[in-house]
């Protein structure tokens, strides 16, 4: 199954946005969700990594969007991921 990983953290207007058209696609293309703020302990590594880009989207653990995620195009690589 494919995994999606969302980095986000509080009040970041853009990740909501994002992850509302993620959710909405997860309930068209089952894959499993995690979400990890980036400001949360223990999590310095990605905060310095993506401290001005969130949100920032992964699947299996590749890099797809920072910023917006473009429903049409996860779709796309959803189902030519297996």
């Amino acid at each position: 199954m494919n995994r999606i990983t969302f980095f986000t953290k509080p009040d970041c207007t853009l990740c909501h946005a994002a992850l509302y058209v993620v959710k909405r696609v997860q309930s068209q293309i089952s894959f499993e969700l995690s979400c990890i703020d980036i400001s949360a302990p223990g999590q310095q590594a990605w905060l310095a990594q993506y401290k001005h880009d969130i949100p920032v989207v992964h699947l299996n653990g590749e890099e797809i969007f920072r910023h917006r995620v473009d429903e049409r195009r996860l779709k796309e690589l959803l189902r030519n991921t297996v």
